[in-house]
């Protein structure tokens, strides 16, 4: 009983110490502010992304909490539900016990993004749910749950368009594990349209229903005339800045090198989606704002974290022998 109501104890003080220094390291964007996202108004593609906001409305309605405090609960309440999605997706891998020190782990690399003062050092309420939506999706595309993960898929389409980060997981871990990978697309096409048909239903939901927010869905362009990947580009001119990059991901790149041997063909091919997500971000987000990585840091992690535990448990069945 009190290992249980200790360890609860000390997972409610993660989830709350995290939403704490979340709001205490990050700020508004003046563009889009806590209140215009609380009240649907804010501009697009901020304005889209509206399922944190209908989860604040009760708690709005109900108390007379500071905005700040609102999303402080919710941010707190969208950690817990990462721990949890982390140890659902990593212990089929990992096993029991390790499942849990693991994902809490994952919370001593998220101030590498998320926590240090970066040039743009912003609190959204979607990046820290969206996160848990992509660990909760590997763990039900993994496990072969394509109906659940279509309807997770809504959910999370409703929060970020990295939604689609679950279907395109669910090809990289299931295509080309049985040796006919012609035969494995055949057996995923109709999950994966199932999966993505729910996030374009949730996205056409958003904007039937949201119809006079300004702005553009997506932003190409920085300003008026300068296109988002030159000025990624020009950034990533300056050398010292491919110092940073590794850093923004918590130096989870170098632990893929590092345990290269040790990661699964599928859970390599995750790499790929990864990498495909990132230069997505180069066309559309300010690749200098680590916050945006948050998705990637999971793809990322679940595989290095299973590789880690391999490379222990090998490494003490050569000590014994």
């Amino acid at each position: 009983m009190f290992s249980r109501t200790g360890g609860g104890a000390a997972l409610a003080l993660l989830a709350a110490g995290w939403a704490a220094l979340r709001l205490q390291m990050n700020g508004e964007y003046k563009g889009a502010t806590w209140a215009q996202i609380a009240e649907f108004s804010a501009p697009l593609p901020f304005g889209h992304r509206p399922l944190m906001s209908l989860a604040a409305w009760p708690l709005r309605a109900a108390t007379d909490w500071p905005l700040a405090l609102v999303w402080g609960v919710l941010e707190a309440a969208a950690a817990l539900a990462l721990w949890f999605a982390l140890r659902a997706a990593l212990r089929p891998v990992v096993g029991a016990r390790w499942d849990m020190f693991l994902a809490t782990c994952f919370f001593a690399l998220l101030p590498f993004a998320f926590l240090l003062r970066h040039k743009w050092a912003v609190f959204y309420p979607w990046d820290t749910p969206a996160m848990a939506f992509t660990a909760a999706g590997l763990a039900l595309v993994a496990a072969r749950r394509f109906a659940a993960a279509a309807v997770l898929c809504f959910a999370a389409a409703l929060n970020r368009e990295s939604a689609v980060l679950i279907p395109a997981a669910a090809l990289a871990l299931h295509v080309g594990t049985s040796g006919h990978v012609l035969r494995d697309i055949r057996g995923m096409l109709r999950p994966i349209l199932a999966m993505l048909a729910a996030c374009a239903a949730a996205r056409l939901a958003v904007a039937l229903a949201l119809p006079d927010n300004p702005g553009a869905a997506l932003h190409f362009s920085l300003g008026k005339n300068t296109p988002r990947w030159l000025h990624n580009l020009e950034w990533l001119a300056d050398p010292v800045h491919w110092l940073w990059l590794p850093m923004y991901f918590a130096l989870l790149p170098l632990a893929w090198l590092l345990l290269w041997r040790q990661i699964c063909g599928s859970h390599r091919r995750l790499g790929l989606v990864a990498l495909a997500w990132f230069a997505g971000l180069m066309l559309v987000a300010n690749i200098y704002e680590p916050r945006v990585y948050g998705e990637i840091l999971v793809l990322l992690y679940v595989p290095a974290a299973a590789a880690a535990c391999r490379w222990l448990r090998a490494a003490d069945t050569l000590g014994a022998a």
